[in-house]
């Protein structure tokens, strides 16, 4: 009787013993973090990461305590892994996020230092910041010593403040980057700036440097891709007398300087693609339209899209540019043109809108 009353008991305890271990390894099981892999959705945010997987688009939270150091460049298109656990909420929450981090690096004058703010704009990379600021779109190198731990992630808009200083390779770079809250709608292509920005004293170029003009230069800005990659510069008043029309693709040879704000200017510019139309004889009457320049532009020659269609107007030594002095694509104009003795509208005065 006894003997039989130990078995039972030894095995109750047995099975006791592996419910308790089963239900541990359950336990275990359910709070281990699962790891996802995929590629970061442009709908992500600073407070969610939307994951597109193989089994589909996931929403993982990013919480205050989510570990981005080796991560944080949640861009569109941007593949990453995440591990993450499910909160009281029902979503996944992020515990840290990695991803590929590849920088390069510059020596930089960090004896002169600017701070800017702005948001990250399209283009933006590992090595590269796109920050949109009032004064348009500044392209800041980030270097393996840059400090971002002010930084929870680079997301589309984020509002940030850039401390940087001017490398050895005309660029400026990044010593540290933080968070300035909030995300900046993104702004439209067309240039609003009515005329060219003088911010510091003008200055007789110390450098001359010849490239095609990019698609992200507006009235103020100056974006030059060089054989060095691409530059950025100011654009001093009275630089544009021997270059009024920027065009995407345009030869430029631009004479240079560093400001005291730290960035590049230009007080210099020559069009080496066209020159202006030769002056000719006008006829006495004047005529006032308003429109829009188009990438046909040339120095000689505005292509003017209004509201009746497409003119051309010539452009020539006698123009008053004072007005509008950087013509680019898309500017909205004014212009009061006269018939020319070559039967082409010439533009007497051309004023930004």
């Amino acid at each position: 009787m006894k003997s039989k009353l130990s078995r039972i008991i030894s095995v109750v305890l047995v099975a006791a013993l592996i419910c308790a271990t089963s239900l541990a390894v359950s336990m275990d099981t359910e709070a281990a973090p699962t790891s996802f892999s995929g590629t970061v959705s442009d709908k992500t945010t600073s407070d969610t990461l939307f994951l597109i997987t193989s089994g589909g688009t996931m929403q993982i939270k990013i919480d205050s305590a989510t570990d981005t150091s080796q991560g944080k460049f949640l861009l569109p298109g941007y593949k990453v892994t995440c591990s993450c656990q499910v909160g009281a909420d029902e979503y996944w929450h992020a515990l840290s996020i990695t991803g590929s981090s590849k920088t390069g690096a510059a020596s930089v004058d960090t004896s002169k230092t600017a701070t800017v703010t702005g948001s990250v704009a399209k283009g933006t990379n590992e090595e590269m910041l796109f920050l949109s600021t009032k004064d348009g779109t500044m392209e800041i190198k980030l270097d393996p010593t840059t400090d971002v731990s002010g930084v929870k992630a680079f997301i589309m808009g984020k509002n940030l403040q850039v401390t940087c200083s001017r490398g050895s390779d005309a660029y400026m770079h990044a010593l540290s980057v933080t968070d300035k809250g909030g995300t900046t709608a993104a702004l439209t292509t067309a240039d609003t700036t009515q005329t060219a920005v003088q911010t510091v004293t003008t200055q007789a170029p110390a450098y001359s440097v010849t490239g095609t003009v990019d698609k992200a230069t507006t009235s103020s800005v100056l974006h030059l891709n060089t054989s060095g990659g691409k530059m950025e510069m100011k654009i001093d008043a009275g630089a544009s007398a021997s270059c009024h029309m920027l065009m995407p693709g345009t030869s430029v040879t631009a004479g240079f300087y560093r400001g005291s704000d730290e960035w590049l200017h230009t007080s210099v510019m020559v069009n080496n693609t066209s020159k202006l139309a030769a002056v000719t004889t006008l006829d006495s009457q004047q005529l006032t339209v308003s429109g829009t320049v188009t990438e046909s532009s040339s120095e000689s020659t505005m292509f003017l899209s209004t509201s009746g269609g497409t003119m051309q107007i010539r452009m020539d030594a006698s123009t008053d540019f004072s007005g509008c002095p950087v013509l680019v694509k898309n500017k909205s104009v004014q212009v009061v043109c006269q018939r020319g003795a070559d039967e082409y509208y010439h533009a007497v005065k051309i004023t930004a809108k």
